[in-house]
């Protein structure tokens, strides 16, 4: 499977982000924790979600119709029929 250079980028972008806790840590008391990390909730509307999805579907269909066209695309037969019995198991 070939991977695009695109996402290789975003993955190694992701293993270097220092992870950050939302929620205080089960060690540390309620005023260290707000000062050491301020909790924040981001509520996204369904329509900014909806259209981060489907900006995601297109991409991913560009890149197949890409290696569909210089015939590049491969799938391995496991994963078809897979996919064919998940969907008649309903």
């Amino acid at each position: 499977m070939k991977i695009d250079p695109r996402v290789a980028n975003y993955m190694e972008l992701l293993k270097n982000e220092p992870v950050r806790s939302a929620v205080p840590l089960p060690n540390s008391t309620g005023a260290e924790a707000a000062a050491e990390a301020p909790s924040v909730a981001v509520d996204f509307s369904s329509a900014a979600v909806q259209l981060a999805e489907d900006e995601a579907r297109r991409e991913r269909l560009n890149i197949i119709r890409q290696q569909l066209s210089e015939g590049s695309y491969n799938i391995s037969g496991k994963d078809v029929a897979n996919k064919i019995l998940n969907i008649l198991k309903g």
